[in-house]
């Protein structure tokens, strides 16, 4: 089996891998918690393996019901969807707990060699993995809370080569992956577009999963989103997840309800205005969600036929179509996708879940002459939880030449 095969079969299998995981380290956590945390014994091997083999089969049995109510309505989606992110905090507190076990011994046997006895080196080795996983339980409770709420406004300088005088200081506000339908409806879509409106933008462009699964909220969406409005013009491309939610059916509520929002599927339309500035864009493939080295008929076609009397601002879900862009020459890439890992170590936000999935993972990129920038997103996939990732609305400021 080839290296690409085998990555699609284990993205493909993802979320039943990840349950088995989550039975495995269900078991480990209660056992970390018996004799590390309680300082009492343990259930023993054989007890042990029996549990770890019963969760394992349990969750991985379970998981195609939990996705299914996760995407239903009432009860049973509120009780999948904290199913859910409960074992998305047991796979991070389990790993660590693996981890910690793993550099138990080496660590056991340097405290020994320093005169420390072996009963001194496991109370240290108690200490310091409690420490990293009350860490760990306080950055899930603000991540599920506070992290998940905030939105950051980023303000992102481009500079593209042989910009018109008249276009330099054009705002373009940036939003993606609005995943409607998951914590994003109602009075929420409402205060968003309140908030864009104010901020006077020249250009609205949305890349991509305006809604999540469940497409009972699709009308309202588009109908909510109707209320955007930019100097230029509104424009979006559809996702992955709005093929999911049925990428026809989001197609027609937004021309028969939002036609303000200009919806690109192939296209490529120019702006009015003196300087001639265009905005392209293209629909998601939809299929097998990673993409990476993924190429577009559609985006090909468009790459053949660019004007030459301005730039091109094209609009795209994945980021991972940025070489193919680059190379066709369209100057400037607005894409999602990845919510950033919406999952950050503390720093920069470099080191994060999308970075399993893309290089491009978040903010700009540049590449033979091409800039691309990947927002975080203002909804989320998911458990409803962010670290170190806020959600995001983008304002891209043009200016001046590169160089």
């Amino acid at each position: 089996m080839t290296r690409s095969r085998l990555r699609q079969s284990f993205f493909g299998n993802l979320f039943t891998i990840l349950a088995g995981f989550v039975g495995a380290f269900q078991v480990l956590i209660g056992h970390w918690l018996v004799v590390v945390f309680a300082g009492r014994e343990g259930p023993g091997l054989a007890l042990g393996l029996a549990l770890a083999a019963a969760l394992v089969a349990g969750n991985v049995l379970a998981m195609p019901t939990l996705r299914r109510a996760s995407r239903a309505g009432g009860w049973p989606r509120r009780v999948a969807r904290a199913y859910l992110a409960l074992g998305l905090a047991t796979l991070v507190v389990g790993l660590v707990i693996a981890l910690s076990w793993l550099g138990f011994l080496p660590l056991a046997g340097l405290l020994t060699l320093l005169g420390v006895s072996g009963e001194g080196a496991f109370d240290f080795f108690r200490v310091m993995s409690i420490a990293v996983v009350a860490a760990l339980v306080g950055m899930f409770a603000w991540g599920f809370t506070g992290g998940q709420r905030f939105v950051e406004e980023t303000r992102v300088p481009v500079a593209l080569q042989g910009l018109p005088e008249p276009l330099r200081g054009l705002r373009i506000v940036h939003l993606s992956d609005l995943h409607i339908g998951n914590g994003m409806e109602g009075a929420r879509i409402d205060a968003l577009v309140a908030r864009v409106n104010a901020m006077e933008a020249d250009l609205v462009a949305l890349t991509g999963d305006l809604f999540d699964f469940d497409p009972r909220h699709v009308e309202d969406g588009a109908r909510r989103l109707a209320g955007l409005r930019a100097r230029l013009g509104v424009f979006a491309v559809l996702g992955n997840h709005d093929h999911y939610t049925g990428r026809e059916l989001v197609a027609e509520a937004l021309v028969r309800l939002a036609p303000g929002v200009r919806l690109l599927r192939g296209d490529l339309v120019r702006l009015p205005g003196e300087s001639p500035l265009y905005v392209a864009g293209v629909d998601d493939p939809g299929a097998d969600w990673t993409a990476r080295g993924v190429l577009l008929d559609e985006l090909e076609a468009l790459g053949a036929g660019l004007p030459s009397d301005g730039p091109v601002l094209l609009l795209v879900h994945r980021p991972e179509a940025f070489p193919q862009a680059s190379r066709l020459g369209f100057p400037l890439v607005l894409a999602g996708h990845t919510h950033g890992g919406q999952l950050a170590l503390p720093g920069s936000g470099h080191l994060n879940l999308a970075r399993i999935v893309t290089r491009y993972h978040r903010g700009l990129y540049r590449l033979n002459g091409s800039t691309l920038y990947v927002n975080r997103g203002i909804g989320v996939a998911g458990p409803a939880i962010r670290f170190n990732c806020p959600r995001e609305i983008a304002t891209i400021e043009l200016y001046g030449d590169v160089g």
